[in-house]
């Protein structure tokens, strides 16, 4: 049995000044960032995990080094846990209320050199499909709301626009248990319920 754990960043520079970003060394997290990675650290650590895979993105890598520390462990880059390809939208601002993403499916919009949605499901499949063949029990992943919500899109086969309604938190936590298929347990919590738990416990304890 494999459970995948996977964190959104906790709080950047980028979030709180609206600007969107891939570059490896910009944006790192915010003081509230770094208490959202601690406080997402120790609850993991409820579950033992074994391992930390993380973006190389400065601020995915920073809340991987908190969550790291928290459960004695050292991140593992992974380059199919960064940020989305933005192209030529790469450290701009954006309007939350005027979504680039709902005007370039509208084709209101064309933005070169973007990722394309279904590239990015593949590669967040092809990670999680080399995690069931060689890990077991507890594997973090912390990487971005994008790549995670294409994880969960690619489970449920639904476009960018049509997995608009799927919201990331920074410092949230999604988890996949997979055996012979991937189970969605949560999406974007702050914490597991005890009822999520219990569920995850039992679970480990039939791998071990």
């Amino acid at each position: 049995m494999l459970i995948i754990v996977m964190i959104r960043h906790g709080q950047s520079v980028s979030n709180v000044n609206r600007i969107l970003s891939h570059d490896l060394n910009a944006y790192p997290l915010t003081e509230e960032g770094r208490e959202q990675a601690k406080r997402v650290g120790k609850e993991i650590s409820r579950l033992s995990p074994k391992k930390v895979f993380t973006s190389p993105i400065l601020r995915a890598y920073q809340t991987a080094t908190i969550i790291g520390e928290e459960n004695g462990l050292i991140p593992i880059i992974d380059d199919r846990l960064k940020e989305r390809y933005l192209g030529e939208l790469n450290n701009k601002q954006f309007e939350p209320n005027e979504h680039w993403k709902l005007k370039l499916a509208k084709k209101e919009i064309e933005i070169k050199g973007i990722e394309n949605w279904d590239l990015l499901r593949r590669r967040i499949r092809e990670f999680i499909n080399d995690l069931r063949r060689t890990e077991n029990g507890v594997i973090v992943a912390v990487s971005h709301s994008d790549p995670i919500r294409a994880a969960i899109s690619d489970m449920m086969d639904m476009d960018d626009v049509s997995a608009w309604g799927i919201k990331i938190p920074n410092g949230s936590i999604t988890t996949l248990s997979c055996d012979d298929e991937c189970n969605i347990l949560t999406i974007g919590t702050p914490f597991f319920t005890q009822q999520v738990l219990d569920r995850l416990k039992e679970k480990i304890q039939v791998t071990q």
